[in-house]
């Protein structure tokens, strides 16, 4: 097989990742905008070690998992590779993404993978999307393995309020001086509120004080801006945004400041959590990469203590306050590099009876020994990544705890990314 070839190929599966998988002479190649079931006429662009990567040319009989995507940007922004396949067949694709990784890279058996949990809204769950800027303050998302810039004028799984102020942030964005590298609209649950926030390459340009408070002025419908860069933040209007839980708890969240896109998804996974982990009022619970306190405060109104652990200062700052706001004063925050919090927390003899573990993609490598060092008997882990859980799930189970059961959860349709709920429990416990 060589560069340029064409080959008439059926799609087998979707790869985790934006690609369709066929096999030809025992050989996988990846294909981009193809479906399960495609029957695709496809020339070979690139070859690599164990596979090869071509460009559909053209379907010669189109998959019954295929379905016309709404959004006209299909085919060459890269944000929703899967908009082509069919909802059932997307969640089917991550469910088995999760298990081929536990099994493969983990090595892991024995444990019970409950059905995917899908989005409660196929499209418009995005309460916030961030929009790439170029040189000349356009904005949009980039095309598919390219830093190219797609403008955009609308995305069909923004929210309508976020999805309305596209124009509204390509407006300010055009007229600021300073260097913008992207904009993020954020939509608040007050009163479907929605903040645009600019980060900036190098330093905030004086005009755009000025500039940023005549255009909220003139903007009613945006309630606050930020701009911020290394080592400064300003904002104009109301700079956080209002998060409201299903048990009545209220966050107020600086808008940079990371919070789940799905807001009825998270609901899902926090509740599902909630269930798992089964707190109760003699608990001392460690929460590790707890952000502002999406699973944080929840726990808090039914579990004895909880540790939140956080190396974002201003996700702290916003944790602490909501902790207030809402009574809760069983929350010990503790603003630390992850790594560096556990290594105390163990020479200083903590116990904690459950950990809850939430790390970002790269997942938390290094940290079985001092995570086994702590005692505790459940372990719930929430993960980004199929990869990176399957390896330290390994690794935890080297150090005694045996993975009970699994919950995919989409909070990304027509996206590969997938949510994972892991329970561990320790084996002298299970």
């Amino acid at each position: 097989m060589t560069e340029k070839e064409t080959l008439k190929l059926k799609i087998d599966s979707l790869a985790y990742g934006p690609y369709g998988i066929a096999r030809h002479a025992e050989r996988v190649i990846m294909v981009p905008l193809t479906v399960p079931g495609d029957e695709a006429e496809v020339r070979i662009v690139e070859e690599k070690h164990n596979y090869a990567v071509g460009d559909l040319l053209r379907l010669i009989e189109p998959s019954n998992q295929r379905v016309e995507p709404p959004c006209p940007y299909v085919g060459t922004c890269g944000g929703c590779p899967w908009q082509p396949v069919r909802y059932d067949a997307q969640l089917s694709a991550k469910a088995k993404s999760v298990e081929d990784a536990l099994r493969r890279i983990g090595k892991l058996d024995g444990f019970e993978l409950l059905p995917i949990l899908p989005s409660p809204q196929e499209y418009r769950y995005r309460r916030r999307i961030r929009l790439q800027a170029n040189n000349a303050r356009r904005l949009g998302f980039h095309r598919a393995f390219t830093h190219d810039l797609i403008e955009i004028d609308s995305c069909v799984i923004a929210t309508p309020k976020v999805d309305r102020s596209i124009d509204h942030a390509r407006e300010w964005a055009g007229q600021l001086r300073s260097t913008v590298r992207h904009v993020e609209i954020v939509e608040s649950d007050r009163d479907e509120q929605a903040v645009l926030v600019g980060q900036l390459d190098g330093e905030l340009a004086p005009e755009d004080d000025a500039t940023s408070l005549r255009f909220l002025e003139s903007n009613r419908e945006v309630s606050g801006l930020v701009l911020f860069g290394r080592g400064f933040r300003r904002s104009w209007g109301q700079g956080k945004v209002l998060l409201e839980g299903d048990d009545g708890l209220r966050m107020e969240v600086d808008a940079e400041v990371f919070t789940q896109v799905n807001r009825e998804g998270n609901r899902r996974l926090v509740g599902e959590l909630l269930q798992w982990g089964a707190f109760d009022n003699r608990d001392p619970v460690l929460e590790l990469y707890s952000g502002a306190g999406n699973f944080t405060l929840p726990i808090a109104r039914i579990a004895g203590e909880i540790v939140a652990v956080e190396g974002d200062s201003r996700a702290v700052g916003n944790g602490r306050a909501n902790s207030k706001s809402n009574g809760l004063t069983n929350i010990r925050w503790i603003h630390a590099h992850v790594p560096r919090a556990m290594k105390q927390l163990r020479e200083k003899g903590e116990r904690f009876s459950k950990i809850v573990l939430n790390p970002p993609r790269s997942g938390a490598k290094g940290l079985a020994g001092d995570l086994a060092a702590l005692g505790a008997e459940k372990i719930l882990y929430v993960s980004c990544n199929p990869s990176t859980l399957a390896r330290d799930l390994a690794a935890l189970a080297n150090k005694g705890y045996r993975t009970k059961r699994i919950q995919p959860v989409d909070l990304f349709p027509h996206t590969f990314h997938v949510e994972a709920l892991a329970e561990l429990v320790r084996q002298e416990a299970a």
